[in-house]
């Protein structure tokens, strides 16, 4: 993540921070406690991804290491309950295009809590270095291209 530096404040940009509080935690716990992972059907799945965005509780890394944990491979479910991986190319991937509704979600998500009328040029910067490196779009090329 990218903390900001003047201020003393901290601000990160881009992805879900890869901690769960616990209240997101228990959510977790108890939803899977109600599942058999070895025995786990498409419905299951799909109530559990379902129970979890419900919550608030974005796919992350933290989440996958407190559902393996618990027994639950969280790949396998996302897989079982037909949740599609991200349009987006992992990073290091050229990209030809970025679908603007996952940008546009991607500064949502991490512009909520921010004041952007106070955001400096140097978090400015950094926010748009996150939206690239996210998109996977190489350092020199160009975000938007408009074609008529």
């Amino acid at each position: 993540m990218i903390g900001a530096i003047s201020n003393n404040q901290n601000m990160s940009f881009g992805r879900p921070e890869n901690k769960l509080t616990s209240e997101q935690s228990d959510t977790v716990k108890t939803t899977l406690a109600q599942f058999d992972a070895q025995n786990l059907s498409e419905e299951d799945a799909k109530s559990i991804v379902e129970t979890f965005k419900e919550a608030g509780i974005q796919p992350s890394k933290a989440l996958a290491e407190h559902m393996s944990e618990l027994g639950f491979d969280a790949k396998s479910v996302g897989e079982l309950a037909g949740v599609k991986p991200p349009r987006h190319p992992l990073k290091g991937q050229a990209s030809s295009a970025v679908d603007l509704e996952q940008a546009v979600d991607f500064l949502s998500k991490s512009l909520k809590e921010q004041d952007i009328d106070s955001l400096n040029e140097e978090q400015k910067q950094a926010l748009f270095s996150e939206l690239k490196s996210e998109f996977g779009l190489e350092e020199g090329s160009s975000f938007v291209k408009i074609k008529v």
